[in-house]
């Protein structure tokens, strides 16, 4: 089993924004070949158990869930941990995959554990499972004006509470989603093969 839980907010005026982006790799994965019959993609469904919107697949007799949780970004971890108690589920079997302000446009990273980086939804995530030790796929998102350290995370600038519900400029979305795009054949080539996943970063 894998659960891949894409983080973001939930109306339509969060869509298309910074800090949606795990919500676009998932809505993006759903309609990968590997996982969907030919010229169909997965749907999803709300489920009020998990408040989280939710779709379901078999590959290979590996089952996958996909999830949006749907209590807004900084409570994510409350959606995360009903999933996996739900489903007795293992840290081991969960991706998240997560905006990245460390990271520029254009380049993403994978991690097996390490801090939440400021990120609230991952801080969340951490407090609610009661372990850093899960696989997160970080997507970057920074234009190199809001930026920091690991002692100076650029989430806890106030500018960066702005900039994370901006919408990608016109100039930035076809990097953005070819960057997604990159980052979901990764995933499904490393998900469907059975190899592990390693830290790792690359670019569109």
């Amino acid at each position: 089993m894998k659960i891949i839980v894409g983080l973001g907010n939930q109306g339509v005026e969060y869509i298309g924004t910074r800090h949606n982006v795990g919500f676009d790799f998932v809505d993006e994965l759903a309609k990968h070949p590997r996982l969907c019959s030919a010229g169909e993609e997965l749907s999803f469904a709300t489920n009020k158990k998990f408040q989280a919107d939710i779709a379901e697949t078999q590959v290979a007799g590996d089952k996958y869930i996909l999830a949006k949780p749907q209590t807004f970004m900084n409570v994510s971890g409350k959606s995360v941990r009903s999933i996996l108690d739900f489903y007795k589920a293992s840290v081991n079997d969960l991706l998240v995959v997560s905006d990245d302000l460390d990271l520029p446009l254009g380049m993403a990273r994978v991690r097996l554990t390490g801090s939440s980086g400021g990120h609230k939804g991952i801080e969340n995530i951490i407090s609610e499972i009661g372990t850093k030790d899960f696989a997160r796929l970080r997507i970057g998102i920074s234009d190199k004006t809001v930026g920091g350290t690991e002692t100076d995370h650029p989430y806890e600038k106030p500018e960066a509470k702005i900039f994370v519900l901006e919408k990608f400029s016109d100039r930035e979305k076809p990097i953005i989603k070819k960057m997604i795009s990159k980052s979901v054949d990764i995933i499904v080539d490393c998900l469907t093969s059975g190899e592990e996943l390693v830290a790792t970063s690359f670019e569109a």
